[in-house]
């Protein structure tokens, strides 16, 4: 993708041989800072497409301009987003995880320090996600990575695609986890369907599965704390 089909605040114009102008929102960043635009400028400057109202309706839709950053692929979609779009939100999601984290690596040595790590990263999310926490063999966070996405009940994920992301890490082992966009944390019977696999294709790989956490709105669920792994 090159950087000219990623165009943040100076919108395409048609090409008519007239000189090129900065959009209404460039403008307002030069005068007064980005600090001085709107939700709805916010939007439009991640817009391709840009037609008068557009960013106002998606706001309409959202209703905050957190709750769209924090939406997945399948729900930008439904806003009519391109996928140049969509890329630009993903981006600013990655940017917040990012500027947001600890310089240090967390250490994920329990359910409890796991649940602490998590819980706030999917709130807000309300389509279901599920990840791999790659730790090695101090308990320290190597990669977090979201492997798939789903809908607001369920998503996919196979113990190959968990574990092969987990040894490109160099992880000794791996902890799965997924939210439930309902807010209730308690789990389903694929979930410890999905538990048992993963136990077993760990096992056989070197690289055990440390934990399987079922994240809700204000608490999780710990299977290794509730089968007693230990």
């Amino acid at each position: 993708m090159t950087p000219s089909s990623l165009p943040l605040f100076d919108q395409p114009l048609p090409s008519s041989g007239t000189q090129h102008r900065p959009s209404p929102v460039a403008e307002s960043v030069a005068l007064y800072g980005p600090e001085s635009l709107s939700d709805a400028q916010i939007i439009e400057a991640m817009l391709n497409r840009v037609r008068p109202g557009r960013a106002e309706e998606i706001l309409r839709q959202v209703e905050n301009l957190g709750r769209l950053v924090a939406m997945g692929p399948a729900e930008l979609q439904g806003l009519g987003l391109s996928k140049a779009e969509m890329a630009r939100f993903a981006v600013l999601q990655e940017v917040h995880r990012r500027s947001t984290r600890s310089f240090e690596r967390p250490r994920i040595t329990s359910p409890r320090a796991a649940g602490t790590y998590l819980l706030p990263k999917v709130q807000g999310w309300t389509e279901e996600r599920f990840g791999m926490l790659a730790i090695n063999a101090k308990g320290e966070l190597l990669a977090d990575r979201v492997l798939a996405h789903g809908t607001a009940t369920a998503c996919l994920v196979s113990p190959r695609e968990f574990f092969r992301e987990a040894l490109r890490f160099g992880a000794t082992s791996a902890l799965a986890w997924h939210n439930h966009p309902s807010g209730d944390p308690t789990p389903s019977r694929e979930d410890g369907l999905l538990t048992n696999r993963l136990r077993s294709a760990g096992e056989s790989l070197g690289v055990p599965l440390a934990d399987h956490m079922v994240l809700g709105r204000e608490s999780w669920h710990s299977f290794r704390a509730a089968e007693g792994w230990d």
